[in-house]
């Protein structure tokens, strides 16, 4: 069962991707990952992923096919959505 931190952090994320308007975004809990993906679980494409790395910190990584990409971020939800969006918002848009 997911810790019930990452579930509170899972629904802050998914509410400022829809306050963004990136309705097209789904957020899921995979260990100690919020993982941002499109499309429904048979075609679903991963976007980025947060990783916990403390109580209520996070490592910003972008997914490149496959496999994940460590970026220098962390931070709190809130800040590196903020980073996700400046630095690597043609990862999120449509596709």
């Amino acid at each position: 069962m997911a810790d019930l931190r990452l579930l509170a952090a899972s629904d802050t994320v998914s509410r400022m991707l829809r306050d963004r308007g990136l309705t097209h975004l789904r957020v899921r809990v995979y260990g100690k990952h919020l993982i941002i993906h499109s499309g429904e679980p048979a075609d679903r494409e991963n976007r980025a992923r947060l990783t916990q790395v403390g109580a209520s910190r996070f490592r910003l990584d972008m997914a490149t096919g496959d496999r994940w990409e460590s970026t220098p971020y962390l931070g709190t939800t809130k800040e590196l959505l903020s980073q996700l969006m400046d630095e690597f918002g043609f990862a999120l848009a449509p596709w």
